[in-house]
């Protein structure tokens, strides 16, 4: 029997860049040590006392558990609420409620806030039973979220608001990755009203004990074994200011400690910030998050963190209730995949400032790391146009000022500006990060799929805005773009797509739209800017592109995978943007007939992507929706089986965009950005 609320397959708890990342991969809070995107440990531990017994409320207290020990008895978790940007835990027992609530507020109508690396975490306690009860709360951050690997050691340090480790600058910005974590900057415990100390975890849990005498704790008995070449070193009862330490073995915690006496209600606020010094590198230059633009240092966000917390989780709840009920007057299961869709989508990019203009550069996660990947950023741009055009053009701008540095050599649009955290140069089809030093074959890049995203972003930015300025700026390259479609996109060649997973296909009809949908945006743009000569031009052969197209992908009652192959079909998502753009190239019966074969095509799980494979792209399902807005059967089923996949599936990662539709397990992918393609249904221009 399915839940009636979703049970989320991963649950985001600090989502603030690709980097400072952290969720919990279990029902339970207490199931399991939070992780890092990457699925590597960064714990983090929270123990409560009420009158004097322990519970566990936070992840575990032997997080490695190498030697086995008995874990305090956990305090019951009754409910977990994922919205926006806020997860809310709601622990109970005979005596007290507790509301445990993660929040990284990424509201995107004020960029400097959204770019602060600050996840609060709040405390709400309940007396249940109308008494007064003896309070003490312990919370631990793991200084494994400094570093890359557990060999690397960090420094501890203390703020006027804050206690810190810092893995320092040495590698800072050295070397990039998927599966890579920070290896520079600072984390910080912002508790400035609790007591702190970094200390290893083992010594922590003594300390913890320890102040409960009267309850009957196991002790060590056994001695170590006798001198030898490598006698045990115990770890000290905590680290002084300066002093460093690795992570292993003992695992440095950030530790805070506070108590009160609960009468009926109180609350307490902690908070979580991560100091990275330089995010990016930007074709050689080390620059600077966003939220430093004008000069702020990291105790000044910290202090306005603090003074403004009220406001802002104010302004966090206005915006949670306004997207649950415009998604919900759709469908409530729609409502829940965006709520866990939201803060996944955004925490996969580092928002950045230089030179002038944004940066919002995307991480390529679970995957290959490409940075500012051009078909990573087009499926995710429904969600920045809907709340903020300004980070899409974050987006390209890497890409132009790719173009502009005379980095990229052919007439084709690129793939990507590098690896990240180093935005250097494109690295995808390259033997060679930095340099084109053996430049692999053509095949290995995707001219058709680049040029028609890079327009069709540019035109959606532009429609989002009411203004042709961003056009107008990079016309000369995006004329060549689209000359370019003009010349190879109707029937392309054998090159890879953005599902470049599945390899390369000659003849591929869904790019064959692509191309089309392209040019036929290039056209609406010059005429909406006085070019009506050449838009007329562009636009007939856009025109002619969807006649040829709409005779020659037919087959049956449904169009084909490739013009080549009679007994074959795809999910035609790129259509999209004819009726978003109203661009109307298509006539609406091909597009109702597409759906109303897909119809025949859905499995338990959702729609795959082709006949090549039972698989999906949750994206680009939610955007063949859009073929036919009226059709809220078919949207309803693609909604339901995409929640179904997400409450069953056994696969405990952030929400997956690649998974199979017969069976509820993931096929590759995990945490990355292309999820704001499932907010496509709240687009309007």
């Amino acid at each position: 029997m399915q839940n009636k609320k979703l049970r989320a397959p991963c649950v985001p708890l600090i989502t603030n860049d690709p980097m400072f990342n952290v969720w919990s991969f279990a029902d339970k809070l207490t199931d399991d040590v939070p992780r890092h995107w990457t699925n590597e440990r960064q714990f983090i531990t929270g123990t409560i006392a009420v009158d004097g017994e322990l519970f566990q409320y936070i992840g575990k207290l032997h997080p490695d558990n190498h030697r086995y020990a008995t874990e305090f008895p956990a305090l019951p978790q009754v409910d977990v609420t994922i919205k926006a940007m806020t997860t809310i835990y709601t622990f109970e027992n005979e005596k007290i409620r507790l509301e445990l609530s993660f929040m990284s507020p990424l509201l995107m109508d004020d960029l400097k806030l959204l770019s602060r690396p600050i996840t609060y975490l709040n405390h709400k306690l309940t007396s249940l039973d109308g008494k007064s009860h003896d309070i003490q709360l312990f919370v631990g951050l793991s200084c494994e979220m400094a570093v890359n690997e557990p060999s690397q050691s960090v420094t501890f340090g203390r703020t006027a608001l804050s206690i810190t480790c810092s893995s320092g600058t040495d590698m800072m910005l050295k070397r990039s990755g998927d599966d890579h974590r920070i290896e520079w900057g600072t984390l910080h415990l912002i508790a400035p009203h609790w007591s702190t100390v970094a200390a290893p975890i083992e010594s922590l849990e003594k300390h913890i004990r320890s102040l409960y005498k009267d309850r009957k704790f196991p002790k060590i008995t056994m001695n170590y074994q006798g001198p030898g070449p490598n006698p045990k070193m115990d770890p000290p009862e905590y680290y002084k200011e300066t002093q460093s330490a690795t992570i292993y073995p003992h695992y440095p915690t950030l530790f805070g400690k506070t108590d009160f006496i609960l009468e009926d209600t109180y609350e307490e606020m902690i908070a979580f910030g991560y100091d990275d010094i330089k995010s990016i590198q930007y074709f050689g230059e080390n620059i600077e998050a966003y939220w430093r633009k004008d000069g702020d240092t990291f105790q000044d966000i910290m202090q306005k963190a603090l003074d403004e917390y009220e406001e802002i989780k104010g302004r966090v709840e206005a915006f949670e209730e306004d997207l649950t009920a415009k998604a919900s007057a759709l469908s409530p299961k729609y409502a829940d995949i965006l709520n866990l869709a939201y803060r996944q989508t955004i925490a996969a990019h580092k928002l950045t400032w230089h030179d002038g203009e944004i940066q919002f550069f995307s991480k390529e996660n679970y995957s290959n790391g490409c940075i500012a990947t051009v078909d990573v950023t087009y499926p995710s741009i429904p969600l920045f146009l809907i709340y903020q055009p300004d980070l899409v053009e974050g987006m390209l701008n890497p890409i132009f000022k790719l173009i502009e540095k005379g980095l990229w050599e052919f007439d084709f649009a690129p793939h990507d500006a590098g690896q990240y955290p180093l935005a250097n140069r494109q690295v995808y089809g390259y033997s060679n990060k930095y340099f084109f030093n053996g430049i692999t074959a053509f095949e290995k890049q995707m001219p058709v799929e680049e040029c028609g995203n890079m327009i069709l972003c540019v035109a959606g930015l532009c429609y989002a805005r009411g203004d042709f300025s961003y056009f107008k700026k990079h016309e000369k390259i995006l004329k060549q773009w689209a000359d370019y479609l003009l010349e190879a996109g109707y029937d392309p060649e054998n090159q890879l797509c953005t599902d470049d997973f599945a390899g390369h296909l000659a003849h591929n009809c869904n790019l064959s739209v692509k191309a089309a949908m392209g040019i036929a945006a290039y056209a609406k743009i010059l005429k909406d800017t006085g070019n009506e000569k050449d838009a007329a031009i562009y636009h007939e052969k856009a025109a002619e592109f969807a006649s040829l197209w709409e005779k020659g992908a037919k087959t049956g009652d449904h169009t084909r995978l490739a013009f080549d192959q009679e007994d074959s079909w795809s999910i035609k998502y790129n259509m999209v943007w004819d009726n978003l753009l109203d661009l109307h190239i298509y006539s609406k019966q091909t597009k109702k007939d597409e759906l109303a074969y897909y119809k025949k095509m859905i499995h338990p799980y959702g729609l795959p992507l082709d006949n090549r494979a039972d698989y999906t792209k949750s994206d680009w399902q939610l955007w063949s929706v859009m073929l036919d807005e009226t059709d809220e059967e078919y949207f309803n089923l693609i909604v339901d089986r995409m929640w179904d996949f997400l409450n069953e599936t056994v696969d405990r990662i952030p929400f997956t965009d690649w998974y199979f539709t017969s069976k509820a397990f993931h096929r590759g992918f995990q945490n990355r950005t292309v999820q704001g393609g499932l907010f496509i249904k709240l687009l309007k221009f």
